[in-house]
């Protein structure tokens, strides 16, 4: 066998290679759905969001010691839908006999929860002034996300009344 058939027959093998090492790549991406399926990996990914999933949403309110207020959520737990529309009302009532310029801050509980719902209407983006003895209903309006987490069974917004330095 002379030079130039090896370098051919070195040539077709190496030819033949690629062309399986190409198959293979090829059919890899249903065999490794194939072994994904076998082992019971297919389904961690169906888990992850629910676009019908439901979220336990709780109120809590805290005011300052030096407060003479006091809030309280009227709806503590609402359920929300995934895409919904959440509504909650809070009363708030000045105890003193003194004008009071107060702002509610508000926090979430675990923090990626506040990803997940925004606000469209909130008694929290401005200061309030509440008039001596008086008794206020406020509300806040959220939208939920259109994709929930599914191990997220339930989060928490809270309000702190601070009152607000006088200039």
């Amino acid at each position: 066998m002379d030079l130039a058939q090896k370098n051919q027959r070195v040539a077709l093998r190496l030819m033949a290679v690629a062309v399986l090492m190409f198959g293979f790549g090829y059919a890899l991406s249903p065999l490794y759905s194939a072994f994904c399926k076998v082992i019971g990996l297919d389904r961690a990914q169906a888990v992850i969001t629910q676009p019908g999933a439901a979220l336990r949403l709780e109120f809590d309110s805290n005011v300052a010691a030096d407060l003479p207020m006091t809030m309280q959520a009227l709806d503590p737990v609402v359920m929300a839908k995934a895409g919904g529309v959440v509504k909650a009302r809070f009363v708030l009532q000045n105890e003193s006999d003194q004008v009071l310029q107060v702002r509610a801050v508000p926090s979430f509980a675990p923090v990626r929860a506040a990803g997940l719902l925004q606000k469209l209407e909130c008694f929290c983006f401005d200061q309030l002034q509440i008039a001596a003895k008086e008794r206020r209903e406020v509300t806040v309006v959220l939208l939920v996300a259109d994709q929930l987490p599914a191990e997220m069974g339930a989060a928490t917004l809270s309000y702190s009344l601070q009152k607000v330095a006088q200039p």
